[in-house]
């Protein structure tokens, strides 16, 4: 019997579960509650697209800097963001890595200023919609505000379920968050979007920390590494 609070994204129980040695079949079957599942769409909603504008960006492009005007909320069509910051010695801070499905720049809406710069990881299709049109497409369509509510709701799932994986302390811990939060499958396998220093800066650790972990969990049997993804195996 698998007990324990289930905690708004549905997250952390998973990961004490695991942890404490419960079977994966117990954990894969929590991990169907809708509130651990991320917030991608397959595309956008009808409304939005009629005022959309399409752009692409090679990987490493600027799409827009800290600071800059806003002026558009982005959805990503194919490709990865980057949405990060620089700390006191300019070191990258990561605050969000926005996928196919994901819409960024959501929370600049009411803003004059973007607050941190993205950058397109890969070549990266986009959808542009101007925040004077998504604004009014709010007040006057109800049902696309109700929409555009629950997707804001989760993505916020989501960057919680970031913020805790950020707190855990060593490395083998976020990593194995990352896996049972974000993997697919029973072996909750997690394919990985640009290179181990990207899913480095996304963890929270130096690249060295975790070529490290990774090694010695695969070693240990506790993870396999194939073909550009990480699975779970015990």
């Amino acid at each position: 019997m698998v007990s324990g609070r289930i905690s708004e994204n549905g997250v952390w129980s998973l990961y004490r579960i695991r942890n404490n040695g419960q079977s994966r079949d117990a954990a894969h079957r929590l991990r169907k509650i809708p509130l651990a599942r991320n917030s991608s769409l397959t595309e956008l909603p009808a409304a939005l697209r009629a005022r959309a504008t399409r752009a692409s960006y090679k990987a490493g492009a600027l799409i827009f800097r800290v600071g800059s005007a806003s002026h558009a909320v982005f959805f990503i069509e194919a490709g990865a963001v980057r949405l990060m910051r620089r700390g006191r010695d300019g070191e990258e801070i990561v605050l969000h890595q926005a996928r196919a499905g994901e819409f960024f720049a959501e929370a600049s809406i009411d803003s004059a200023r973007y607050h941190c710069d993205a950058v397109a990881m890969e070549k990266t299709n986009v959808l542009k919609v101007s925040a004077a049109s998504l604004t009014d497409l709010i007040k006057a369509d109800p049902d696309f505000a109700r929409q555009w509510v629950s997707l804001l709701a989760r993505q916020l799932r989501t960057v919680r379920s970031r913020v805790e994986r950020l707190s855990l302390k060593s490395a083998k811990e976020r990593i194995r968050h990352l896996l049972i939060s974000d993997g697919l499958g029973p072996h909750c396998e997690v394919k990985i979007n640009g290179t181990l220093k990207d899913l480095a800066r996304d963890l929270g650790l130096n690249h060295e920390t975790l070529y490290r972990t990774l090694a010695t969990m695969e070693r240990a049997g506790q993870i396999e590494r194939r073909r550009g993804a990480l699975r779970l195996v015990r």
